[in-house]
């Protein structure tokens, strides 16, 4: 079964478009939001929070969420995107309990294990102290794979001989891969790079540690909040929903106004409007007219729909790449023997294509029945555009290479998610300045999504709430 936008079942409170009950003349609402992911639905909340019945929300897919989206089966929970978010970043925790969910919020389980790669034919755990780019402590990348060779004796060594040197400052902006090179030398910070920078990467945000930008990276990725909100010692990485991060795109949709949401009404046009603000024209034919718009789409598309509203907005929304991912979720009936911890990534070159592999059951309950398992593997690369049996059949053959796993799914579901992470790639922060710049040309003009703070569900969620923050 292959999930998409267009053949994942609607959210259940999701109403039915209203396009046929509208008149062909435009008609007049104060704000329009452009894009029903959880970016959209959020400045909605923020709206609708505030007493705001005066907006329209705008999704062109036949369902609300975006990428976020969850199937259940007999007791088996497959996601189809996000199975989480930061709890260092407060904005998802704070929109759980606004929207009475708190009670539904699950840590990740006690597993101990952590994270594991796997290269050279075997596990090996994640150092203790790595921190997404680069190492924080010394001693847990000496002592790793010390029968096992996670990192060799030499780069182990030219680890240690530049640990406390202050590196020469970089020539410009730099890559990941650039910093760890720099950092501790070109053999040992190339191993770091090539063995445990990127497979993380690749298999967090699916980027390349050749290309994303050091700098930005760190930008987009650390904790916004006040040092009172970061993350409570001993508390959860990772907090998820009962059923589900679906459970979340349903409440937002249940508490909106009625009417506010149309789905299937995808938006071909946006220009000035002749009495001030801005005149939308769906595809259908119809037109809205709004004194304020929130585009909440990914930065391509973004790009597509303000190109002829102001090219120098369009052009550094153009700029930033986007990555394509596929993933599969497996359930079996009697969960196989498994490593310790939540899954596992996989560094390049080790002989197998997937990027990394997550133990649903392992990382929060209610994944799957007493006694089942629910594995979820991911790749990207060209096998995000691959028939969706050609990576079933990779994923399950990957999975009795790697674990020993013979046994066939119950059940299984391949997910793409096309064009769908933002990546902060080498030149993002150039890119952004640009952007603030043409933007502010258009004070009633807001944009929202993953490619401006960050692509977790809790950057997404505060983009949306900011930007629908103050409008009249």
């Amino acid at each position: 079964m292959a999930w998409d936008y267009a053949t994942l079942p609607p959210a259940k409170a999701t109403r039915a478009p209203l396009s046929s009950r509208i008149p062909l003349i435009p008609v007049r609402v104060s704000i329009a939001i452009v894009g029903a992911g959880i970016a959209g639905l959020s400045a909605a909340w923020e709206l609708a929070r505030a007493g705001r019945r005066d907006f329209v929300l705008l999704e062109a897919s036949p369902r609300a969420g975006g990428v976020i989206a969850t199937e259940s089966h007999d007791g088996f929970v497959f996601e189809a995107g996000p199975d989480s978010f930061l709890t260092s970043k407060p904005a998802g925790a704070t929109l759980c309990r606004e929207l009475g969910l708190e009670a539904e919020m699950i840590p990740t389980l006690p597993n101990p294990g952590g994270a594991r790669i796997w290269h050279r034919g075997r596990f090996h755990p994640l150092p203790a102290g790595w921190q997404m780019l680069a190492p924080t402590r010394l001693r847990p990348l000496l002592a790793s794979g010390v029968s096992t060779g996670l990192l060799r004796p030499g780069v182990k060594l030219g680890l240690a001989a530049r640990w406390w040197r202050t590196p020469p400052p970089p020539p410009g902006e730099e890559s990941v891969a650039q910093y760890l090179r720099r950092r501790f030398g070109r053999v040992a910070g190339q191993a770091l790079a090539d063995t445990i920078a990127g497979p993380l990467l690749a298999g967090v945000y699916g980027g390349n540690c050749e290309q994303l930008s050091a700098a930005g990276f760190l930008a987009a990725s650390a904790p916004r909040p006040p040092a009172a909100h970061a993350r409570p010692p001993g508390a959860s990485l990772f907090t998820s929903l009962q059923g589900g991060m679906g459970s979340l795109i349903e409440a937002l949709v249940a508490h909106l106004p009625p009417g506010a949401l149309r789905l299937a009404s995808p938006v071909a046009g946006l220009r000035p409007a002749p009495g001030g603000g801005y005149r939308l024209e769906l595809a259908s034919g119809e037109a809205l007219e709004a004194a304020a718009v929130i585009v909440a789409t990914p930065a391509w598309a973004a790009a597509q729909l303000l190109g002829p509203l102001d090219p120098a907005l369009a052009e550094p929304l153009a700029a930033i790449p986007y990555a394509s991912s596929v993933n599969v979720n497996l359930a079996y009936a009697a969960a196989p023997a498994l490593p310790a911890g939540h899954g596992f990534l996989a560094s390049r070159g080790q002989g197998v294509r997937l990027l990394a592999c997550t133990f649903a059951h392992q990382k929060f309950a209610h994944r799957a029945p007493p006694g089942g398992a629910v594995l979820r593997v991911f790749y990207g690369g060209e096998l995000a555009q691959a028939p969706e049996a050609e990576v079933a059949a990779l994923a399950q053959a990957e999975l009795r290479q790697l674990l020993g796993l013979a046994t066939s799914p119950l059940r299984l579901a391949v997910r793409r998610c096309s064009r769908a992470m933002a990546q902060v790639t080498v030149g993002h922060q150039a890119r952004l300045a640009a952007l603030a710049a043409a933007a502010a040309r258009h004070p009633r003009l807001r944009l929202a999504g993953n490619a401006y703070q960050g692509i977790g569900v809790p950057d997404c969620i505060a983009t949306g709430r900011a930007a629908a923050a103050g409008l009249p």
